[in-house]
């Protein structure tokens, strides 16, 4: 099968004591070399106070890089909506749909670092009906319609929005999980589950169908978008790929830990980075790569990729080197 869509994630891999420019510098030139080799899309998340590794906010970074890239459709991925305010959230994502010309994608979920809930002095048990409410009161912002919202944590009274996407009733919602309540929210009140690097080949697998079910379930289609993410090396040989995968997702995974992602299908064994290497990655050569792509592809129903060559410690050369070998001997027999 072919027609699989590729987005790149330009990872944050620095604190604070490298010069921003690098980082933005780097990153300027991987979205402009993936939308040469053909990738269509451009991923960036969302953290905050991270000491270890600086996320630049989405909005305005995905502002930014998509002039690096004009044709690239931008993600957010993710966006921390039980953190925020729903109406700033919709007016910002708004404008991003129309600086890109109607080329984004809302990637949204919870968010997991108690940091983080703390800064925003929100209590994580009210997470999932803070996400709720503000998604569904986006959802209301966008459609055009006058606005009349009364929800647990937000009130609109009879208000007609000026500042709308470009995408009639808004961009594409592709949510964020892992945990089967994630999965479940996802199937019922977005329009794609962003399905992140975490779970096991096995694990992903029960959660799609799990996806399907409940989508089957409530009358909804399910012959739409799978966005999926998983961690990927492609090299002379599987040995060598699985060798360069321990290498270089040892730091990363240790500090998704120390943020506290826990929780179900999350790595979160010590001191390895609870991590499979073999569970979760894809890995070895050009072709066996893209016989793994196919088979998510084919059993699976996937249909975007997003690709990480961006790795703490690891040199941006040989990042770039990985999306090279990947856009050049992989993704034309994919797309």
């Amino acid at each position: 099968m072919t027609g699989l869509k590729f987005g790149i994630l330009p990872t944050p891999i620095y604190g604070a004591e490298t010069p921003y420019r690098k980082q933005v510098t780097e990153h300027e030139e991987l979205v402009a070399s993936a939308e040469q080799l053909g990738f269509e899309y451009m991923v960036a998340g969302q953290h905050f106070l991270g000491s270890e590794l600086r996320y630049f906010q989405p909005v305005p970074y995905l502002t930014h890089l998509s002039h690096a890239a004009p044709t690239m459709h931008v993600v957010t991925g993710i966006m921390l909506l039980s953190m925020a305010n729903p109406v700033d959230m919709a007016e910002q994502i708004a404008t991003l749909d129309v600086l890109t010309n109607g080329k984004t994608v809302f990637g949204v979920g919870l968010g997991y670092s108690d940091r983080e809930f703390k800064a925003f002095g929100v209590s994580p048990k009210q997470k999932v009906s803070r996400f709720e409410d503000g998604l569904e009161l986006i959802k209301a912002l966008w459609s055009g319609e006058r606005v009349n919202y009364q929800g647990r944590y937000w009130t609109v009274e009879d208000v007609q929005p000026a500042v709308l996407p470009a995408q009639p009733s808004g961009p594409p919602i592709w949510i964020g999980g892992q945990a089967e309540p994630a999965i479940r929210r996802a199937a019922l009140l977005g329009d794609a589950w962003y399905a992140p690097p975490f779970p096991s080949h096995e694990g992903l697998a029960k959660l799609r169908a799990t996806y399907l079910a409940v989508r089957e379930e409530a009358a909804l289609a399910t012959d739409g978008d799978f966005p999926l993410r998983r961690e990927l090396i492609v090299a002379d040989t599987r040995a060598e790929a699985a060798r360069l995968a321990a290498e270089r997702s040892a730091l990363r995974y240790s500090t998704y830990r120390s943020w506290g992602l826990s929780g179900q299908n999350t790595p979160t064994k010590a001191p390895t980075g609870g991590i499979e290497i073999e569970d979760q990655f894809i890995l070895g050569s050009p072709d066996e790569v893209v016989d793994q792509l196919g088979a998510l592809q084919e059993d699976l129903g996937m249909t975007h990729f997003m690709f990480k060559s961006h790795w703490q410690g690891l040199p941006h050369a040989d990042a770039m080197r990985q999306l090279e070998r990947f856009g050049t001997d992989v993704l034309p027999k994919l797309i």
